[in-house]
């Protein structure tokens, strides 16, 4: 793949890696912390990896050419291996936040000392494993500014053929369907008053000024990020027993599941990914409504072909959902129906009833009684989801959403 940074690109990114290194270098309070668990051979790797690499680094300063440094790639990788191992043991939320720190710092200077010697596109892999295991020291950005302008070399031009067709997916005719109502761009205060019901609604031409709107098709994201890596979904839902995770390219992911037909769905689904890819950022604006939020606003991204499918669940958050490119239909239930939810305590928050089944009613006779809130969206419209409502959402054609949680 051809590789080609501006000179300004070039020295901006030396000068991220000099002060990731010499950051992660005078970071006392985390080399203490390898002492503590008694990890001195991997504390002693640990700091010559970093002496090495500061130096290889100057050396390619100096002389303007590639350096040969495989030891210490293969020293990154000796404790990235030990780092991946500690995260594995138990549950993700018992992980010492450490090793997950140590996986992010090693995936940096991995990603140095790859670049150095020429490795662009394992240096920005190491970049992207980085970022989605592991975890910052305090606010540091230095692996999401390595990665996104190592990005600016792989870049290419593009043109747009993709156009979204919206395939029509009638609900069962059993349903007692609602139709949710428009609001064409309220004011703040407009808004805390529609609030107040606690029934969903559509909002127009709040968004529509978002360069996102216009941007993010296919052949943009794979054209100018194809290069990232990311989680991906591969099964029609999480509920399904063929349900896996994999990471791969965007560009590998747009290919065979976006632009082509392939056997199995694949979904990026509720992922942070403008904490990732933190160019993206620059096509979207925060809403103003969030003002209203006690809490932090997490932003979650979803892309995927048509006919991804999230069941019908609710979350703990209120939502603001974007849609930015192609069409999906939301049919919603209020927090107060009894949906049946799975037993299971993992999946408490997620229906029994599959609302797209023509048996549905008989199979749930309740359901006739209950009022399914129905929408279709498409570029520009932006559905406030309220807390703990039940809500099964699919894609009616290639569809990239962005969702702002709240409470």
């Amino acid at each position: 793949m051809l590789f080609c940074l501006e000179k300004s690109d070039s020295h901006r990114l030396i000068d991220v890696f000099e002060k990731g290194t010499r950051f992660y270098s005078q970071e006392n309070a985390f080399h203490k912390r390898f002492v503590e668990l008694f990890c001195t051979k991997e504390k002693f790797i640990f700091d010559c990896v970093l002496a090495s690499t500061i130096k290889c680094l100057q050396k390619y300063q100096d002389d303007c050419k590639e350096v040969e440094n495989q030891t210490n790639i293969n020293q990154c990788e000796i404790l990235i291996d030990f780092a991946w191992e500690k995260i594995n043991i138990g549950h993700w939320k018992d992980v010492d936040v450490f090793w997950r720190k140590l996986y992010r710092i090693i995936s940096f200077i991995k990603c140095v000392n790859l670049y150095i010697s020429g490795g662009v596109i394992d240096a920005i892999k190491s970049c992207d494993m980085g970022l989605i295991m592991g975890a910052p020291i305090r606010e540091e950005l230095f692996t999401h500014e390595a990665a996104d302008v190592i990005s600016l070399g792989l870049s290419k031009e593009y043109t747009n053929i993709h156009v979204p067709t919206k395939r029509y997916v009638i609900p069962p005719r059993s349903l007692n369907i609602k139709e949710v109502p428009s609001i064409n761009s309220p004011s703040l205060q407009y808004f805390m008053e529609l609030l107040e019901p606690g029934t969903p609604f559509v909002m127009k031409n709040i968004i529509s000024h978002w360069p996102a709107i216009k941007k993010w098709s296919p052949e943009f994201l794979r054209s100018k990020h194809g290069c990232r890596t990311v989680p991906v979904e591969i099964g029609s839902s999480y509920v399904s027993e063929h349900w896996s995770q994999k990471l791969m390219t965007l560009d590998e992911y747009i290919s065979d599941y976006i632009l082509s037909k392939s056997d199995s769905i694949a979904y990026l689904a509720q992922y942070e990914l403008f904490k990732h890819i933190t160019r993206l950022k620059e096509d979207i604006s925060p809403l103003d409504y969030c003002a209203v939020s006690n809490s932090e606003v997490v932003t979650n991204c979803w892309f995927g072909p048509e006919g991804t499918v999230s069941p019908l669940h609710h979350d703990h958050y209120q939502n603001l959902f974007c849609q930015v490119y192609g069409y999906k239909r939301f049919i919603m239930y209020d927090r107060a129906d009894d949906m049946h939810p799975h037993q299971h305590h993992l999946l408490k928050n997620t229906s029994q009833v599959d609302v797209e089944s023509p048996t549905v009613t008989e199979e749930f006779p309740d359901m006739k009684e209950k009022v399914a809130w129905v929408v279709e969206l498409g570029p520009g419209d932006v559905l406030y989801v309220p807390l703990h409502w039940w809500h099964h959402v699919r894609s009616l054609s290639v569809s990239f959403s962005v969702s702002f949680w709240w409470k």
